[in-house]
Order: C-alpha cells, then structure tokens, then sequence
C-alpha cells in the first residue's frame, strides 16, 4: 500500500472548456464502479472550477502548481514586468515567493502575502492586487493603516 503518492488515474480531454463541458465528463466518469475520489486537481479554468464544485462538492479540490506559475507568469507579461523579472534579481525572487505561498498552510497565506507585499517596489501594485484579488481574496480585509504599512515600507 502506498501512502502520501498521487496517482493520477483518470485525465480528461475536453472539446470544450465549459461547466457544462465538464458536468458530462464528471457524470461518466463517476458512475464508473462506483468512483469516489477522495482529491482531484485540475488547471484553473473557471469551468472546471465550477463543474468540481457542483458535481464533486465533497472532494478536496486542488490546483496544479504548475498552472498557477503560468498564471503568475502571464500577469508578470500583461503588467508590463518582464524586463524587470529578467533584470531584477530582487524582484524575480520575489515573485517566485507569491509562487511558494502554495505551500504555506491556508491559515498563515494572508499574513506571508502581506510580508512579501512589503518587499516589491510600488511598480508591482497592479501584480499585487491581481494576486490578491484573484488568489488570496478580495482586499477588503485590506484597511488604510495597512495599506500605508506597505506604502510606507516601499519608500524606504
């Protein structure tokens, strides 16, 4: 018996990308002898979110570190920070840090997060807000004396 393995034993190729899309693989997929896995992890598609959440809503669902690092990278693309990840050893090392906060246990995410904010120049802040909006949750938790906390940090 093996124990703390990942197995992979099913994979999927989709035509399409939609909840709907998935919902019929995940009906075929589970009424095959009974199936109930205990995890999954997937890309981060918004239809296969939603399709996990509503067809297997008591499975622990995970994300593929590897998709997340190209999320990551894509925003580091659209924000215009790609000679600055190149060029920055500071900066590099620190968005690689946003990455790692995948394995950081989910009850100490928000406090790392606000560590590393500390440490990037205020030419991130739109990387940031992604990065929170879309990993961490929306900045509401957020208040002025924080956010100053981090400005004030910068100007150092």
């Amino acid at each position: 018996m093996m124990t703390n393995a990942i197995i992979p034993l099913v994979y999927g190729l989709l035509i399409g990308k939609s909840a709907q899309d998935y919902n019929s693989f995940f009906e075929k997929v589970l009424v095959q002898d009974n199936f109930q896995p205990e995890s999954i992890m997937t890309d981060f598609e918004t239809g296969t979110i939603k399709s996990v959440r509503e067809m297997l809503p008591n499975v622990l669902h995970k994300g593929c570190l590897f998709h997340f690092s190209q999320a990551i990278w894509r925003q580091v693309q659209q924000k215009g920070l790609v000679t600055k990840y190149r060029e920055d050893e500071y900066f590099r090392l620190n968005v690689k840090k946003l990455i790692a906060l995948a394995f950081v246990p989910v009850d100490e995410i928000t406090t790392g997060f606000d560590l590393i904010t500390n440490q990037f120049d205020d030419d991130a802040d739109d990387l940031l807000d992604y990065f929170e909006k879309t990993w961490i949750g929306e900045p509401k938790r957020r208040d002025i004396a924080n956010h100053c906390r981090r400005s004030a940090a910068k100007t150092k």
